[in-house]
């Protein structure tokens, strides 16, 4: 099922935000203040106060207090009752802590004027082995796997192969996919998860693993063998620590550098 070209929108205007519609509300909003975070709207880097942003956003206070708590948590901006909310001046898309909230499509979008996806959704008969191992599955339990790649300014830059038990895909989507009918897929694995009754994801582990291109036709990216690059390793759990899902992410770090913000 292939996906369709998007191209890179362009920056709102300062100061000007877009009200939120239905859905998660603490998480949509959350997505819309980084969002405008990420393309600078706020002038000096300064957030306006609780009451300002619920009511250009048409949300509650709460719900804004909410989505700050978030990106205070995520590091992307300090609160202190003197000086308001403030943007952390060292924050960007390639913030490791942010790949949840932006995605590597994102990241890519902030630097290339034109980014698209090439992918499918298959059932397979059974996991990679690396899933079966991390997820506790025997050998042959069926998996749904999103094979992806994201394309930038026509250079392969990340190509990922995401796995999940199709028990776990709600009844519906489960009976779709199997016939090979037509199922919207999702932009990413956690939002595909919230098609997993009881399952949805709530955390990551994600194990880094530097990496050299082999000698291998098939490698999914434009590098010559050789060239070192990095694979993201990731296990998907639940609220209640059961991993339900894997990803395997390999990434030209010519295009996505990463940086991890430690913070106290």
């Amino acid at each position: 099922m292939p996906g369709s070209p998007s191209r890179r929108g362009g920056r709102g205007a300062p100061g000007v935000l877009p009200r939120i519609g239905n859905g998660s509300l603490a998480e949509q909003t959350t997505r819309t203040l980084l969002e405008a975070i990420m393309e600078r709207r706020f002038p000096g880097d300064r957030l306006p106060n609780e009451p300002d942003l619920a009511e250009q956003l048409g949300v509650s206070r709460t719900t804004i207090r909410t989505a700050l708590q978030t990106l205070e948590r995520l590091g992307v901006v300090s609160r202190a009752p003197a000086r308001g909310t403030q943007v952390r001046p060292h924050i960007g898309r390639e913030s490791i802590l942010l790949h949840r909230l932006i995605g590597f499509r994102g990241m890519l979008e902030a630097g290339h004027d034109e980014v698209h996806l090439e992918e499918r959704m298959d059932v397979l008969d059974h996991g990679t082995e690396p899933a079966v191992r991390a997820l506790g599955l025997d050998e042959g339990t069926a998996m749904v796997v999103h094979d992806k790649t994201i394309v930038a300014d026509g250079r392969p830059a990340v190509h990922l192969l995401q796995e999940v038990p199709l028990e776990y895909v709600a009844e519906d989507v489960r009976r779709k996919l199997v016939a090979g009918r037509r199922f919207d897929i999702p932009d990413t694995i956690f939002e595909f998860s919230h098609f997993w009754p009881g399952r949805e994801i709530d955390h990551s582990v994600v194990e880094i693993v530097p990496s050299v291109v082999p000698d291998d036709p098939a490698f999914p990216l434009a590098l010559a063998p050789g060239t070192p690059h990095i694979v993201l390793c990731e296990t998907h759990y639940t609220s209640g620590n059961e991993p339900v899902a894997y990803s395997r992410e390999i990434v030209d770090d010519e295009l996505i550098r990463f940086r991890l913000v430690r913070s106290r």
